[in-house]
């Protein structure tokens, strides 16, 4: 299993020369455009194959995490597929099986694009840089603590979870899927203590040492053209996957 924190700066492409707020803005621009893009005709499945390779590719992530992120989205959206038979399409349609195909099709397709996507964003920074990402964009300071506390605990749990998993092999536990099933199961009971007994002994130390809870507004560094460009062309696809989803709609 890949800890959370592995795919965190394993990003290698060009796309790491940006500065950080420009990295989380243009992948927050393609991620819309996965979620407009049409996926119903050749045209628009074209361009929806290119924005999120194109991003991918850019990003810069290792082979080996593409190939993990295919078995992944395969293992999620596959059994979407058992429920069209259940699925209601046109009485008048001429082939059925194809339109109630066409929904978890276009449901894997999208949800695939937007774990590539997603991924391929985190991939090119740092824990670090995305604080100082998200601080330089004009975001309320509420949401970015609340972003960040959501990534920073989020790593911390799987990490726990994978040291709890070594630990309990380590003391021979069964390895059938009946042990493995109750593990699963008594996560969040785990995670929900850790967290609260956790965050009080956050609050006592910061009481202790007198932290302000004002946060501290950071100084937005300047763009560079690079920067700037590359918000432009995002923007700019954005509004070529818009004119094509209203050209679908017509």
């Amino acid at each position: 299993m890949t800890s959370f924190l592995d795919f965190w700066g394993c990003g290698k492409g060009p796309c790491r020369r940006l500065a950080p707020a420009t990295r989380i803005l243009c992948g927050t621009i393609v991620f819309v455009c996965c979620l407009v893009a049409p996926v119903h005709k050749p045209l628009g499945v074209i361009l929806f194959a290119c924005v999120v390779t194109g991003w991918t590719l850019l990003c810069g992530i290792p082979w080996k995490t593409v190939a993990g992120l295919c078995m992944y989205a395969c293992i999620l959206f596959l059994p979407l597929f058992l429920l069209a038979p259940w699925i209601e399409t046109d009485a008048s349609a001429n082939n059925r099986w194809a339109n109630a195909l066409a929904v978890p099709l276009e449901i894997g397709i999208r949800g695939t694009a937007c774990i590539f996507i997603c991924v391929s964003t985190v991939a090119i920074l740092d824990l670090s840089e995305f604080n100082r990402g998200l601080a330089a964009l004009p975001l309320p300071r509420m949401l970015v603590a609340l972003i960040l506390q959501i990534i920073h605990q989020t790593a911390l749990l799987a990490n726990e979870s994978r040291r709890m998993a070594c630990a309990l092999q380590v003391r021979g536990m069964a390895s059938g899927c009946i042990p493995k099933i109750r593990f699963f199961s008594a996560l969040p009971t785990i995670w929900l203590l850790r967290l609260i007994n956790r965050a009080e002994r956050v609050a006592a130390a910061m009481a202790v040492r007198g932290v302000d809870t004002i946060a501290v507004t950071s100084i937005a560094a300047p763009w560079s053209t690079l920067d700037v460009l590359a918000v432009t062309f995002t923007f700019l696809l954005l509004g070529i996957v818009i004119t094509f989803r209203c050209v679908d709609l017509i």
